[in-house]
């Protein structure tokens, strides 16, 4: 039997995982990322080989933040600032020997939903993580759409609410809608404070009644609603699901769908329009490496 590697890079942890043909996880870990580019690529490049001694690899798929093109260029890096400009597929593939496919993180997530999570039984699907702030995916016809210059699915970029100041970064979805932007900092510029709070926290002073969780919890749903809708109307997918820890939440879900009902309810011209389910994605910590595994498959069978 052959096998994968999937590597999920992310700001914190690099997660890794053995993986069959058909996306069964043998065995899964972690450990940090390290402080630069080139450790990195030798943590990668030793995880890989250690597989190697007991297992025959076939290839493997690598899920990384930032935009990245089809082969491997690295346009951005997100927080690893070493990875901008430089072509990560080439480099691991020279470390390691073996066929190396790299991808967006929320890409992947697209792709571990639409290969074994919720989406797959959708041939039009976005995938819509919220966490730090906003990603996504799209999967139209069976396919990631990744654009002209693969930035396709940046719904962070979104711009949701009236640009102040002549700053439009601040009124984009990433930083209005998201959990740690548009709750956590928000709610910590609404108190004054520099004590640091979870969204669960806030959460938890919402349901106490407390008026500036209600305030910023609202502005928060208000924004990502906006966002969905948009999404919605734009792309007409089959579904739309929700990443990241919140979309655990039935709470959360079931007011965003209401939300996102609402601005169609609001608009006369809307009547007849059917929208998206809206869904809480299927896979959290092992998203990305399934979704990269899938990437390096698709990649291998092509």
């Amino acid at each position: 039997m052959t096998y994968y590697v999937g590597i999920d890079i992310g700001g914190t942890n690099i997660k890794y995982g053995l993986l069959t043909a058909a996306g069964t996880i043998i065995e899964d870990s972690q450990i940090k990322t390290a402080t630069s580019g080139a450790c990195i690529i030798a943590e990668i490049t030793q995880i890989v080989k250690a597989y190697q001694e007991s297992y025959d690899i076939k290839a493997v798929g690598v899920s990384a933040p930032g935009v990245i093109r089809n082969d491997g260029f690295m346009v951005t890096g997100g927080a690893i600032h070493d990875f901008y400009g430089i072509n990560l597929r080439e480099l691991l593939e020279e470390a390691t020997g073996l066929p190396t496919f790299v991808e967006n993180d929320a890409n992947c997530a697209a792709l571990a939903e639409k290969w074994l999570g919720a989406g797959r039984e959708y041939h039009d699907i976005l995938a819509v993580v919220v966490g730090t702030g906003i990603g996504g995916g799209i999967i139209i016809n069976d396919q990631l759409f990744k654009g002209a210059h693969a930035t396709a699915g940046e719904f962070g970029f979104m711009i949701v609410e009236p640009i102040q100041n002549q700053d439009s970064r601040m009124a984009t979805l990433s930083l209005t809608g998201s959990v740690g932007c548009g709750i956590v900092l928000k709610y910590g510029e609404k108190i004054g404070s520099d004590e640091y709070l979870d969204g669960e926290a806030i959460f938890a002073r919402l349901a106490e009644g407390e008026i500036e969780a209600t305030e910023v919890i609202g502005n928060f749903y208000n924004r990502l609603a906006i966002g969905i809708f948009n999404m919605a109307v734009s792309f007409d997918p089959e579904i739309i699901l929700i990443g990241g820890a919140i979309s655990g939440n039935p709470t959360f879900m079931t007011e965003l769908t209401h939300q996102v009902h609402e601005l169609k309810r609001q608009h006369r011209d809307m009547g007849p329009i059917v929208l998206p389910e809206i869904a809480p994605c299927q896979f959290l910590n092992k998203a990305g490496i399934i979704g990269a595994t899938y990437k390096a498959k698709l990649g291998i069978e092509k």
